[in-house]
């Protein structure tokens, strides 16, 4: 079998992956069966519910860092996910906190000759080249000096003074040579895709770091008897909490809006069920956008921030959002 060419998108928490790789799925030759491995922070696993819309064949590893433990995790999801049939193309999308060189290095070491590995596109907001905390973390630094194609998302909510600092920090880190373009609402066009790939920096010796906690417990479906099932997570200096919801609990999705609009976070998704319909939630920097969906097995909804979230106290608040039964 030929090398199946292949893509990692990555960037930081909120950046817009997911809403690009669906822009990219909703585009993609009707011919063509397409592969997602995808791995979320959290161990509640909502993107997949976002991406399958698209036709796409979806991996999850949620929980982390799919690196962790020498690739060990992404080794078997990867290899999971192509034994199930001949992909035309694959995608990879790595947490927002996630280290792109440990993928690579994984992709190196494990799967040569079964993957031709394209462009690495970096998906990056100009808002945060203003953010002491973006420029000063490790993981932004390095999904940039990955990139093949750095990809500019949200600029209508740029400002003049956000261009400019990402004009002059890509420059002071040498990084204004690389190919630019735009993405708002996840709008790119899929040449970008077969560029090349070229190692501008050297890959890893081994694993950045260990979970003691792996393999992570797979999160149990809610059923009758327990109805909400609750999942935390902390690693990379960020908390997340995550609930899934038995199809039989609806929300009132204006009573969840305003609350998720009320909310401090970093970042949170929602695929949910509610009394207008299937919806799922996006929210970053403050904004909350919707989507209306055609099916999803049950409902989730998950945050990440910085600071420790009070899980008890949030699912009280989030319960209060359901119809009564």
């Amino acid at each position: 079998m030929n090398p199946i060419p292949t893509n990692i998108i990555t960037g930081f928490l909120g950046v817009g992956k997911t809403t690009l790789i669906r822009h990219l799925l909703s585009h993609k030759p009707d011919h063509e069966n397409w592969a997602i491995l995808v791995n979320e922070f959290g161990e509640v696993g909502i993107d997949g519910a976002l991406l399958r819309e698209g036709g796409a064949e979806v991996k999850e590893i949620p929980g982390g860092c799919m690196c962790c433990v020498a690739g060990l995790p992404m080794q078997i999801g990867l290899a999971q996910l192509l034994r199930r049939q001949r992909f035309d193309r694959l995608l990879i999308e790595p947490t927002g906190l996630g280290h792109p060189l440990e993928v690579l290095k994984t992709l190196s070491d494990h799967f040569e000759g079964v993957i031709d590995l394209k462009a690495c596109l970096t998906l990056i907001d100009p808002r945060h080249f203003e953010s002491d905390r973006h420029l000063a973390n490790e993981i932004f630094r390095q999904q940039l000096d990955v990139a093949d194609v750095l990809v500019a998302t949200k600029t209508d909510l740029a400002e003049q003074n956000h261009l400019l600092a990402m004009e002059t920090i890509l420059r002071q880190w040498q990084l204004a040579e690389r190919p630019l373009t735009t993405a708002n609402n996840g709008e790119l066009d899929q040449h970008w895709l077969n560029l090349p790939h070229n190692h501008h920096i050297p890959l890893p010796d081994h694993a950045h770091h260990h979970h003691d906690n792996y393999p992570a417990a797979t999160l149990p479906p809610p059923d009758e008897d327990q109805p909400i099932v609750c999942k935390h997570h902390q690693g990379q200096g960020y908390h997340s909490c995550g609930w899934a919801i038995h199809p039989s609990r609806v929300f009132t999705l204006a009573a969840l809006f305003n609350w998720i609009n009320g909310l401090t976070c970093d970042r949170l998704k929602a695929v949910v069920i509610t009394d207008e319909g299937i919806v799922a939630l996006n929210m970053a920097e403050g904004v909350v956008k919707m989507l209306e969906l055609d099916e999803c097995d049950d409902s989730r909804l998950e945050m990440i921030h910085s600071d420790a979230l009070d899980g008890e106290r949030l699912e009280q608040e989030l319960v209060a959002c359901l119809m009564a039964e």
